[in-house]
C-alpha cells in the first residue's frame, strides 16, 4: 500500500472517532500498519491475508483469536483502481459494528485515494522545484536545448519566451517567521501574490524561503511597475503587510535578470523606495566585488572607537536623517524628537567620528558606511 504509516495512522483516528471503535489497517501482506490500539501496530493479521488472497468482499470474525493475530470484528477489502490494497477492520462484535460496514470502507477509500493524490502533488512539486532551479540559479548556456525545453512544456512553461524577473520580500519578514500565525501570514501572501502573477499562464511564480520569484513575460518598465504596485496594494490592503519589490533589466537573460532583480531588492532597501528597478542602482553595483573585511574596515575607521551598539545606533539614525534629504523638521518628526536634539546628535556624531554628515564630503562617507554596515555578512563590527 503506498501511503506512509503517518498518514495511515491519521485515517484509522479520524474513523475511530466517528464510529467509537477500535480500528485497524493492514497491508498487502496482512501486517497491521496503523491502530488506534497501537500495541498491535507491525504484527501480522491473518484475516487481512485471507481477504487479499481469496478477494473477499468483506470477513466477520466472530471471536478472538479464530484468526492468528486477529480480534472479532468486520474486515473489508480497500479498493483502488479495482485491485485490493490492503484492509480496514473494525473490533467489535458484529451487530454492533455492521452498519459501519460499507461507510467505513468508502470512507478508507475516499482518504487513501486523497492522500495518494497529495503525495504525487509533493512529488510533482518538487520536481518542479529542481527544474525552476535549474532554470533561475544556473547560468545556462545561450539557448535551451531540446530536453530542457521539454522538460519546461512538462509544466506549461515555455523558456523560449522572453521573460523579466520581479523579486518581492515581505519588509522585516523576521518578524514573522518565528510564530505559527506568523509563517501562515507568510503563506497567504504568497498565495496572493501567487494569483496576481498566474493570471497569465505563461507567467510562473516560485519562492525561496524569504522571497517571492516572480517571472513575467516579457513587458515595459510600466506595464510591471504596474504589477508591482498592484501586488504591494492588494497585499497591504488584505494583511497590512508592506513588501518590498526589485525588478530587473529588460532584455537579459533570465539567470541574469533574476540576480538583478534579487540586487535591485537590495538596493531598493537603502533608497526607502519600495518599488526598485536594477537601472537605478547606483553604488550598489560594485558592492558584491568589496569583501566583508574590507567593508569592516572601513566600519571601524568611521566610527573609530565606538563598539558594536553604538555602531548600530548611529547607523539607524543617519539612514532616517539620509532618507530624509538632511531635514532637521522631518527626521525629528520620524524619530519623535525634536528638531533641535537632531541637531545635537548630529554635534555629537560629528565630535566622535571626526565626520560631520552635514557636509557633502562627508555624507558621502557616511553613506558608504550604511551601504556597507547593511550589505556586509559580518553586521557585527
Amino acid at each position: 500500500m503506498n501511503i506512509s504509516r503517518q498518514n495511515a495512522m491519521q485515517i484509522v483516528m479520524d474513523i475511530s472517532n466517528i464510529i467509537n471503535q477500535n480500528v485497524n489497517m493492514m497491508d498487502e501482506r496482512g501486517m497491521i500498519i496503523a491502530s488506534t490500539d497501537v500495541e498491535r501496530i507491525g504484527t501480522f493479521h491473518e484475516a487481512a491475508l485471507r481477504i487479499i488472497n481469496e478477494n473477499l468482499d468483506s470477513l466477520i470474525i466472530h471471536e478472538d483469536h479464530e484468526y492468528k493475530g486477529a480480534r472479532k470484528g468486520l474486515n473489508l477489502p480497500i479498493l483502488l483502481e479495482g485491485a485490493i490494497v490492503g484492509v480496514i477492520g473494525v473490533t467489535g462484535n458484529y451487530k454492533d459494528i455492521a452498519r459501519y460496514g460499507q461507510i467505513i470502507k468508502k470512507m478508507t477509500e475516499i482518504l487513501i485515494l486523497e492522500n495518494s493524490f497529495q503525495e504525487q502533488k509533493k512529488i510533482d512539486d518538487r520536481i518542479k522545484a529542481r527544474f525552476l532551479d535549474e532554470w533561475l540559479f544556473e547560468d545556462a548556456p545561450e539557448g535551451y536545448g531540446n530536453k530542457f525545453t521539454e522538460r519546461g512544456a512538462r509544466f506549461g512553461i515555455d523558456v523560449t519566451l522572453q521573460r523579466r524577473a520581479l523579486v518581492a520580500e515581505i519588509t522585516d519578514i523576521t518578524r514573522y517567521r518565528d510564530s505559527a500565525d506568523g509563517q501562515r501570514l507568510i503563506d497567504m501572501v504568497n498565495r496572493t501574490v501567487r494569483h496576481i502573477i498566474e493570471r497569465d499562464n505563461q507567467n510562473v511564480f516560485t519562492k525561496t524561503p524569504s522571497q517571492m520569484i516572480c517571472l513575467l513575460l516579457d513587458c515595459d518598465d510600466e506595464r510591471i511597475r504596474d504589477i508591482a504596485k498592484e501586488i504591494r496594494s492588494k497585499v497591504k490592503h488584505q494583511f497590512d503587510v508592506e513588501i518590498r519589490i526589485g525588478v530587473d533589466k529588460r532584455g537579459t537573460k533570465l539567470h541574469q535578470s533574476y540576480q538583478r532583480a534579487k540586487k535591485a531588492l537590495e538596493a531598493g532597501k537603502y533608497s526607502n523606495e519600495p518599488i526598485y528597478f536594477y537601472d537605478q542602482i547606483t553604488m550598489e553595483l560594485f558592492m558584491d566585488e568589496i569583501s566583508d573585511s574590507s567593508k569592516k574596515e572601513f566600519l571601524l575607521r568611521i566610527f573609530r572607537g565606538l563598539d558594536e551598539d553604538e555602531i548600530a545606533y548611529w547607523i539607524q539614525f543617519l539612514r532616517i536623517y539620509f532618507a530624509n534629504n538632511g531635514s532637521l523638521e522631518k527626521t525629528a518628526s520620524q524619530l519623535f524628537i525634536h528638531k533641535n536634539t537632531v541637531q545635537n546628535k548630529l554635534n555629537h556624531l560629528s565630535k566622535l567620528t571626526g565626520h560631520d554628515p552635514r557636509f557633502i564630503t562627508n555624507s558621502t562617507l557616511f553613506v558608504l558606511a550604511i551601504q556597507f554596515y547593511e550589505n556586509t555578512a559580518l553586521r557585527c563590527v
